[in-house]
Parts: structure tokens; sequence; C-alpha cells
């Protein structure tokens, strides 16, 4: 096994992560009455598509 293998692996998992703390966010922000805090949304969801733009360039190199 490569160390690529193991980046998209990474990457992959980091992904699915900061997209489903991205959701509970938006379901967090959306249920809110008056001024929300929703750093985490703004922070989560560059990340999230960040770390599947990584995967899918480590899977490219894979093939």
């Amino acid at each position: 096994m490569s160390p690529t293998f193991f980046f998209m692996l990474g990457s992959m998992l980091l992904s699915i992560i900061h997209f489903l703390i991205s959701y509970r966010e938006a379901i967090r922000v959306s249920n809110e009455e008056g001024p929300v805090f929703g750093w985490g949304l703004v922070f989560n969801v560059p990340l999230a598509f960040l770390f599947a733009i990584l995967a899918n360039l480590f899977h490219h190199q894979l093939n």
C-alpha cells in the first residue's frame, strides 16, 4: 500500500466527518430564533469540500 492511498482514505474520512458536522450545525442554526452563532457551519463546509477535493486528487494519483 502506498502512502497516497492512506492520504486518500484520511482525506475522505475527514471530508465525511466535516460534512456530518456541517449538517448538524445547519439543523441547529435553522431551529434557532433570533441571532445565531454559525461559525461551525462557516468553517466546516469549506473544510469538507477541501478534503473532498484532496481525496479526489489522491484517488486520481492512484490510477
